[in-house]
């Protein structure tokens, strides 16, 4: 994700008027892409004490929002809930590094064109299950904002009690390419919690492409 000041926006303007329109299917996954960005900050070599409270305060912003919006799309309160939670989400991304979860996520965009939320959204619940016995303290403040027993399934239960897609498979991806697109993810080193191998990466993959919930 490019950080150059060149590239950054001069104004941002966070107007729950102007999301009402929003389609609430793209709502959902675009909060949830949102909470990735949290999620994976709260793990990053980067982090610190002040990025960790923003990340889990926008995270909880985002799951208290994000069924209300489903529920009434036309709710102001929960919208500028979900702007508050994605300004917080937005500067994590904005700080730190993130890790597989998002390598994962630019490699199924970039090189098999699926949309952009939707994927996040498929693979968070995964990458978070990779990660979690070697990030237990990131996956403790990840478990707490979004209310369930443990984050990744708290993750694909978010996605799949408010309409979003929980399998690759569901919007584009081909069986086929899931060795391909495993060996583009690893062909470059990055920082991530657990060292990254091939078998588990491409499990992981098989279990987003099925719609698998984490175990």
């Amino acid at each position: 994700t490019g950080k150059d000041l060149r590239v950054l926006p001069r104004t941002v303007i966070y107007d729950p008027e102007l999301s009402m329109s929003l389609p609430v299917g793209l709502s959902v996954t675009s909060g949830i892409n949102a909470i990735a960005h949290a999620a994976e900050g709260l793990y990053s070599v980067e982090g610190n004490p002040v990025i960790d409270l923003m990340a889990e305060e926008g995270i909880a912003a985002l799951a208290r929002a994000l069924p209300r919006i489903h529920a009434h799309p036309s709710d102001a309160e929960a919208r500028s809930d979900a702007l508050y939670g994605a300004w917080l989400c937005g500067i994590v991304l904005g700080t730190v590094g993130m890790a597989l979860h998002h390598k994962l996520c630019h490699t199924l965009g970039g090189s098999f064109n699926l949309p952009h939320a939707e994927t996040h959204t498929i693979v968070l619940p995964h990458a978070l299950a990779y990660n979690a016995a070697a990030a237990p303290q990131a996956m403790e403040r990840i478990r707490r904002a979004l209310g369930g027993q443990r984050a990744p399934q708290a993750a694909y239960d978010l996605a799949r009690a408010n309409g979003a897609p929980v399998a690759l498979k569901d919007i584009g991806m081909k069986a086929d390419d899931l060795d391909k697109a495993c060996d583009i993810a690893l062909s470059n080193q990055y920082p991530n919690p657990r060292p990254l191998e091939r078998v588990a990466i491409r499990r992981l993959l098989q279990d987003a492409f099925e719609g698998v919930r984490p175990g």
